[in-house]
């Protein structure tokens, strides 16, 4: 049981830094020239709300890691396009 709460306190302490390996990992070609369509942008503006609520329920212990990781992991695809 300690080990639990010891992995997600460092896991949440973490949040920070592997959101921002992960951000500096897409591909910033792909990003800069990403489609203007209305589906398009529409689409990642959902994706980054999604995200946006999830990382407040997982600071509020309402969502799990792995709901996090997803729902960042779909946003930043979706950024790609």
């Amino acid at each position: 049981m300690i080990l639990k709460e010891v992995n997600i306190v460092s896991t949440s302490k973490n949040l920070k830094k592997i959101f921002s390996d992960r951000l500096l990992a897409i591909d910033n070609d792909k990003v800069n020239n990403q489609s203007a369509e209305r589906t398009a942008r529409h689409m990642r503006k959902r994706l980054w709300e999604e995200f946006d609520q999830i990382w407040v329920k997982y600071n509020n212990n309402q969502a799990n890691y792995q709901q996090w990781d997803h729902a960042l992991e779909k946003w930043l695809r979706s950024e790609e396009l």
